[in-house]
């Protein structure tokens, strides 16, 4: 395991890149489902960054598909 796979592992939230990479799919095919509010999963907005719960990654892989996410949550101005 790598350095960065460990870092990642320990964070309860995950890049877009980090969360393709798990899901085996390209960057931007996350950022377009995200944008057209088709990923299956939770995404918070961190300032200008999106975020995605880790839980989340990791429960889909194991196969709990869950109902689709609507828009990016957004941690800013709270």
């Amino acid at each position: 395991m790598s350095m960065q796979q460990g870092i990642a592992k320990a964070r309860p939230f995950l890049s877009v890149e980090e969360a393709a990479l798990l899901l085996g799919e390209a960057r931007s095919t996350v950022y377009r489902a995200v944008k057209a509010g088709t990923f299956p999963l939770p995404v918070v907005r961190i300032g200008d960054r999106l975020r995605i719960p880790r839980s989340a990654v990791d429960r889909l892989i194991a196969g709990d598909v869950p109902a689709l996410a609507k828009q990016p949550l957004s941690l800013e101005g709270r």
